[in-house]
């Protein structure tokens, strides 16, 4: 299996755990924060939406801009399909590249300035690890707005009981 397959499957693997965790989301509680400096959940959510679909853009571009959003409202329905989405069109875009494609330049920008250059599958990899990342930090504001925290790699707490 060559990296870009493991990607691929990696992708198709990790979009039902992420749907899980956005159906998780108690949706009359998206204001929840931990810390004034930190995000709001929906905010988060919202985050992880549009970083989903930049990896889409990237792929097939070679180009980001993450200093511009769009105005995505937190309704969890619409933001969690948009999440699903990108990142289906992502594993879909990756499986129809060819190896010189995934190894060609990919560059992000914030607001016209460039932040990252390398090639589109470590940028792919990239953003798929800070999406993990995000999760994990979304999945600890779900106890703490009452709801119950799905399982991840594995029975959450909420699941087992405890």
């Amino acid at each position: 299996m060559t990296e870009k397959e493991f990607f691929i499957e990696t992708m198709k693997n990790e979009v039902p755990i992420f749907e899980r965790l956005f159906k998780a989301l108690p949706v009359d509680k998206l204001h929840h924060t931990h810390h004034p400096k930190s995000k709001t959940a929906g905010a988060l959510a919202i985050q992880m939406a549009e970083e989903a679909e930049s990896i889409e853009e990237f792929l097939t571009t070679g180009l980001v801009d993450w200093g511009i959003h769009k105005d995505m409202e937190p309704d969890m329905e619409k933001v969690a399909a948009v999440f699903s989405t990108g990142l289906s069109n992502a594993a879909s875009l990756a499986e129809k590249m060819t190896d010189e494609e995934w190894a060609s330049e990919a560059r992000a920008l914030h607001n016209g300035a460039e932040v990252w250059k390398t090639t589109k599958g470590k940028m792919a990899w990239g953003l798929l690890f800070d999406l993990v990342h995000h999760r994990g930090q979304l999945s600890t504001y779900i106890r703490p707005m009452g709801g119950r925290v799905p399982s991840i790699y594995g029975p959450s707490g909420d699941d087992m009981g405890a």
